[in-house]
């Protein structure tokens, strides 16, 4: 067969990457459409969410985001979800990262099949032990309280933690332990002071989807919260109800003020993100 002319290589070259950026490009819109309509919800009066056809130029307003802020209940759901998150991520990083160190480094019977029931435990659905849950947390008096959610997420972060965890520790060489002990280093100050600040992109990693899970959670929230200890994704449900209807515009403008700090903080940590999914979980 005879080989093609450097003029039909070019263009064979120049096709496949036109094809390979249309379908970049395609898949970018479908993933941005949603926030993107989200957002244009938000910016609309009530007349304009409902005028038909619908409006793709309006002049956009902030009197949905004023109105959420009016609210005397959504600062205090805020100062909900952050508490609850960061006890949620501190209680997970705090205990999976020193399991996933016993994990990777000490040899036990029965090692691999603990590790996989971790894992176990991450891939059931969360209705299924919500009910147990909250059986559990009413005998300790926990119910409607912070801790109760913390505990909750804690749950199903900790899995995660541990998966990505255990192979950032498989990949630190044990030598550098080893130098530390022979300094005369203990274990423990080796882990402090060694072996933790190298594996600091993997904690940063863990750190936001376990932030991003305890976020964004409705279900345990709605359920083991009162008015007084709810979260923003909880608080959001109240746009949908009411005798004027669901209020599109405030139920968007409350949205994206709650997806919002998670996007910041994950745009500004993304370069570690990047790098602890990348050497953490996946080792060949």
């Amino acid at each position: 067969m005879a080989a093609l002319s450097p003029i039909g290589s070019r263009r064979r070259r120049r096709a496949a990457a036109i094809a390979v950026y249309a379908s970049l490009t395609a898949l970018t819109v479908a993933f941005l459409f949603p926030l993107v309509w989200i957002i244009g919800l938000s910016l609309k009066t009530r007349l304009q969410v409902f005028a038909s056809p619908p409006l793709f130029l309006w002049w956009p307003t902030l009197e949905n985001y004023a109105a959420v802020f009016s609210r005397a209940d959504f600062a205090q759901a805020f100062v909900n979800s952050l508490i609850v998150s960061v006890g949620a991520v501190s209680l997970s990083l705090l205990v999976g990262v020193p399991a996933a160190y016993a994990l990777a480094r000490f040899p036990f019977a029965g090692r691999n099949l603990l590790f996989f029931a971790l894992l176990a435990m991450r891939m059931l659905p969360p209705i299924a032990v919500l009910v147990p849950m909250y059986v559990l947390f009413s005998a300790f008096g926990l119910t409607t309280t912070r801790t109760s959610v913390v505990l909750a997420y804690t749950t199903f972060s900790l899995p995660l933690v541990v998966w990505i965890m255990r192979g950032f520790f498989e990949d630190l060489p044990r030598e550098l332990e080893e130098s530390a002990w022979v300094d005369g280093a203990t274990r423990l100050r080796a882990f402090l002071h060694v072996v933790l600040p190298l594996i600091r992109p993997g904690l940063v990693a863990a750190g936001i989807l376990c932030l991003q899970l305890a976020w964004n959670d409705f279900l345990f929230a709605a359920v083991l919260t009162s008015n007084a200890t709810r979260t923003l994704p909880v608080l959001m449900a109240a746009f949908s109800g009411g005798d004027t209807g669901v209020d599109w515009g405030g139920m968007t403008a409350s949205g994206v003020l709650v997806i919002l700090p998670v996007v910041l903080f994950s745009f500004l940590a993304q370069r570690h993100l990047v790098a602890g999914l990348s050497s953490g979980a996946v080792k060949g």
